[in-house]
């Protein structure tokens, strides 16, 4: 119960957004009002709002309610302990609920990707975020020289680990399936059978129709196919990396910060009250982390699992209709049907004539040749 309501509370603001953004829509709006009104009549709800709520106000009155029950229940009674046992377990629920849903609104702040220009960083720079950046490189220069200790963390450590072999194996993928759709591209630039042969049958007639069908008809759908199956998941999961790679960024930064708080902490035995929410927000992200990177590499792999076996596949389909296609238009040929050492042989006494009437060909053209003339 405490997981479902973890993430649904720490949602509860995104999902009243989405609301104001369904009222913008009348048509919409209209639908969720006739949805209510034949589903839920009598609670006379206007929008969708009104049932969001519920959720959250019922999980924080679960202590005061069982809080009201065990007050007025004997201690002597049987079931106080288990009721003094579930005023606990319920407040404890709802504090652990309050941290989860201020360690998402941290993450969400640090999570987003900004695209600055040159004029909007320069902007941004004063006094302030200089000496802050300037500490945090001194320290991180530190830690590579030996000189201060680093904060190890090694179940961190192996997260992050895995998550950026993650990252740089959708990087790579990402990669090489533009190079292929490129070199698919260039491929398919070639049209032989718009070509005018001047032969009106045989097998240059046949390679012409195998050639035009598997230009308008197998590799346009193995194309569509493999944009729609491979391509767009690939670049939706790319997309998907951006949030958590920034929040591991920032991680680190909040890191050096909290050293350094930590070590004059030490020196002086008490912080600001800014130093402090420093503090809290690197234990907020970084357990925020801790928490959600097992789950978030784990459908990650199995994205790009999942994205690796359809690319797979849709090279095994191509690869069977390409061959359908030509065993259709070998049927056709003269020798399509002739048993495999017969058809050998034939090749052989084809290259034999055509040897030969190569041969007979230099020979007339070097009795025809006038010989060079000395100047």
């Amino acid at each position: 119960m405490e997981t479902v309501y973890k993430i649904y509370c720490a949602s509860y603001d995104h999902a009243l957004l989405l609301v104001e953004n369904y009222r913008k829509d009348p048509r919409l709006q209209d639908e969720i009002l006739e949805t209510l009104n034949a589903t839920v009549p009598h609670t006379g709800a206007s929008d969708l709002s009104f049932f969001l709520v519920m959720p959250v106000q019922r999980v924080t009155k679960y202590p005061l309610l069982l809080g009201k029950i065990l007050e007025n229940t004997l201690t002597s009674d049987s079931a106080y302990p288990a009721l003094r046992a579930a005023v606990r377990a319920m407040t404890q629920v709802n504090t652990n609920i309050n941290e989860y849903k201020r360690r998402r609104e941290v993450a969400t702040k640090y999570n987003k990707a900004e695209h600055l220009t040159l004029r909007d960083r320069f902007a941004r720079l004063n006094t302030h975020s200089i000496a802050k950046k300037t500490t945090r490189l001194s320290r991180l220069l530190m830690h590579e020289a030996g000189i201060v200790a680093k904060t190890e963390d090694k179940e961190y450590d192996n997260l992050e680990e895995k998550f950026q072999c993650v990252v740089s194996s959708v990087a790579m993928l990402k990669e090489n399936v533009a190079s292929y759709m490129g070199h698919l591209e260039a491929f398919l630039l070639p049209t032989p059978h718009k070509r005018d042969l001047q032969i009106d049958e045989g097998p240059a007639q046949q390679y012409r129709r195998f050639a035009e069908h598997l230009h308008r008809t197998v590799f346009p759908e193995f194309k569509r196919r493999l944009d729609r199956l491979v391509c767009q998941p690939l670049y939706s999961l790319s997309d998907m990396l951006v949030g958590p790679q920034q929040l591991v960024k920032k991680r680190l930064d909040k890191l050096l910060d909290y050293e350094e708080i930590q070590e004059r902490k030490s020196e002086m035995g008490s912080v600001t009250y800014d130093e402090e929410a420093a503090m809290n927000t690197y234990l907020a992200i970084n357990a925020l982390l801790v928490a959600e990177l097992p789950r978030f590499n784990q459908v990650a792999l199995q994205l790009l699992a999942q994205i690796l076996c359809s690319l797979s596949t849709l090279q095994r389909d191509l690869a069977a209709e390409v061959l359908h296609q030509a065993e259709k238009e070998l049927e056709q040929m003269p020798h399509g049907h002739m048993p495999l050492p017969s058809f050998q042989k034939m090749v052989e006494d084809t290259l034999k004539q055509s040897g030969t009437q190569l041969h007979t060909f230099c020979q007339a053209f070097e009795t025809v040749t006038p010989s060079p003339v000395a100047q």
